[in-house]
């Protein structure tokens, strides 16, 4: 199966959701995003082992709280042999 028919409305989505939530910055390849704590990571439940969209909470080096979404495996994919 071609991996472009795959990405492409998983992207499209993942657009979408963070432009629902304006202070989510997404996570751009090559990116060093200034990350002095992490406070939290919310990735969506899914029952099926595919890619979605995460969001990281975190306070930068001068204390400000961040957001950043970025695209990961679900938790489903780790019981996967």
């Amino acid at each position: 199966m071609n991996m472009r028919l795959i990405a492409l409305p998983l992207l499209l989505i993942a657009g979408l959701a963070q432009a629902e939530d304006s202070n989510v910055q997404p996570y751009r390849y090559g990116s060093q995003p200034d990350i002095a704590q992490v406070l939290r990571i919310d990735k969506p439940a899914s029952p099926r082992c595919e890619v979605v969209t995460a969001v990281m909470t975190y306070r930068d080096s001068t204390d400000s709280l961040r957001r950043l979404s970025y695209l990961t495996t679900s938790e489903a994919c780790t019981r996967q042999n």
